[in-house]
Formats: C-alpha cells, sequence, structure tokens
C-alpha cells in the first residue's frame, strides 16, 4: 500500500526522522482515512488537504462549517508544519476567520516564519505559537538555532509564545537551549515523549536509547532520566501545553454545555482522535474548553 503521507510526496519540510505521521502506522493509517479534523485535549486541529490538486479535498477545506469551532480552542495544520509556504493562503484563510469564532487560535510549529508573517500574527489578540524546540538538530531540517531565534522574534513583537518539546528523546535530545530560553525571558516549558517504531527508528537511534522505546509499542514514552532536573536548574518551570492555553480566563465566547456538546458530537463525525488519552477524556475535554 503506498501511503499519501510520505516524505517524497506531500510531506512536511521539516522532515524529521521520528514523524508521527509518516512513521507511526496507526498514526499514518488514521491519517490516510480523513486529514481534515484532529482532535486531542488541548485543542481542535484543522487541516489543510496533504495534496493540495486534490480538489473535493481543497473544497472540503473552504467549506468546512467554522461555526463548529465556535469557543473551541483551534490549532491549524498538525500534519505538517503550519509554516510551510505551501499552505500560506490556507493559513492567511484560517487567520482571517476563525479568531473571531475560536477562543483562541493556535500555530505549532518548528519552522521559522518571516517576519511579515509574524507581524500579522502579532495582531490577532487570541493567537498563540507554540514553537517545538527538541534539541534534535540531527533528525530535523530545522535547528535549534532557528527555533530560538524565533522565540525572540516574538518575544519582539509581543506574541505570546511557548517554548515544547517535542519529543523528547533519552540519550539524543540536547537540552542545552534551556538556559537561553530563560535568556530571552520564557518561564515555561513542557515536555512531551516519542512514539517509537523499531522498524523505521532503528537505522538512526544509538542502542543505548533503543532499549528504553522497544516493547512500548507505538504509545507515546518519556523517559525519566534527569531532564526533569535541568529544567530546574535552568530556572524554567514545566507546564503543560494545555494549561498554557488555558491560562488566560478572559477568552470568549463561553457556550453552554448542551451547546458545546452539540458542536463536539459534530465534529466528531467527521474528526481523528489524536491523544493517548481515553475518548471520552477527549470529548470531556473539548467541551470543557468551550465552556
Amino acid at each position: 500500500m503506498t501511503y499519501i503521507y510520505n516524505q517524497k510526496s506531500y510531506g512536511c519540510p521539516v522532515c524529521c526522522k521520528y514523524c508521527v505521521v509518516t512513521k507511526i502506522n496507526s498514526r499514518r493509517q488514521m491519517w490516510n482515512k480523513r486529514t481534515l479534523i484532529g482532535i486531542n485535549k488541548a485543542v481542535t486541529i484543522l487541516n489543510p488537504p496533504p495534496d493540495m490538486a486534490d480538489e473535493q479535498a481543497v473544497r472540503d477545506f473552504y467549506n468546512f462549517p467554522l461555526e463548529l469551532l465556535e469557543g473551541d480552542f483551534v490549532g491549524f495544520n498538525a500534519i505538517s508544519d503550519p509554516f510551510w509556504p505551501k499552505y500560506r493562503k490556507e493559513l492567511d484563510y484560517f487567520m482571517a476567520n476563525v479568531p473571531q469564532i475560536a477562543k483562541l487560535v493556535t500555530c505549532v510549529t518548528k519552522m521559522n516564519p518571516p517576519d511579515s508573517v509574524l507581524t500579522k500574527l502579532a495582531l490577532i489578540p487570541n493567537f498563540r505559537l507554540v514553537v517545538s524546540i527538541t534539541g534534535l538538530d540531527t533528525l530535523e531540517n530545522m535547528k535549534t538555532t532557528d527555533r530560538l531565534d524565533l522565540l525572540k522574534r516574538a518575544k519582539d513583537l509581543g506574541i505570546k509564545a511557548f517554548p515544547l518539546c517535542h519529543p523528547y528523546i533519552s540519550g539524543m535530545s540536547d537540552l542545552s537551549f534551556l538556559k537561553e530560553l530563560k535568556n530571552l525571558g520564557y518561564e515555561y516549558i513542557d515536555v512531551k515523549g516519542l512514539r517509537y517504531n523499531d522498524e523505521t527508528m532503528r537505522t538512526w537511534m544509538p542502542e543505548k536509547s533503543r532499549f528504553l522505546y522497544i516493547g512500548k509499542g507505538d504509545q507515546e514514552n518519556l523517559v525519566e532520566d534527569g531532564w526533569r532536573e535541568k529544567i530546574k536548574e535552568s530556572g524554567l518551570e514545566l507546564l503543560s501545553l494545555k494549561k498554557w492555553y488555558q491560562k488566560d480566563h478572559s477568552l470568549t465566547p463561553s457556550l453552554s454545555y448542551e451547546e458545546a456538546a452539540r458542536k463536539v458530537d459534530k465534529l466528531l463525525e467527521i474528526a481523528n482522535i489524536t491523544s493517548s488519552d481515553t475518548d471520552s477524556a477527549v470529548i470531556e475535554a473539548a467541551i470543557g474548553r468551550r465552556l
């Protein structure tokens, strides 16, 4: 079977060797079935089609009933990078229409977009930027210095931004960037684990790291090897991305429970649930953030 998500065709330019979408069979198969909406415990994600030559998929994106996102925390493009120039038109459409109805809108990126893009985003009060900074320069096309530069420019422009170490790979992630984050004025960081596929990842992962992940299935595995102490030593605090999104209690609109549940039910008819948690926990969180 030829999967649509591979780095030679429609995939992401960051080309992470550990990519969840292309390397983890359960995720790859899930995203092959339907691509438009993903839901986890933190956000709902609206994805442009990976194949922009697929006219029906493009129509589905632009015809999606945005009112179903009312009061939600909404991300743009989680199956590749939201700042890939390939999707600039779709990002503009998203930012022109979704912030007015969502509580907040967000992009999670490993790329370093130009000032022309950041300047526009800085004008959106409920925009949140999440920068995935992993210390895995040998496994990604983008470098740690680029991520630090983006976080600095975001701070200078007044964009509320958050560093996310996703994934942390024991024995491979270089966390020397932590003190620089503190120097830039950041207070918090979140750390996520790795979903491992021995068939595709043994080619680049050293044996001393591999034995920590083999046999765990494709569930996210966050190895406790002292990274928490390094965060504490840097002066940063560990905070989940979900809780960071929720820190601003003034965000609106707020829906009734009944209306929130109705919209989530409609979304679930076409969405992928992408969390490691139970479906019921994801649904409860999706309703709760709209209240």
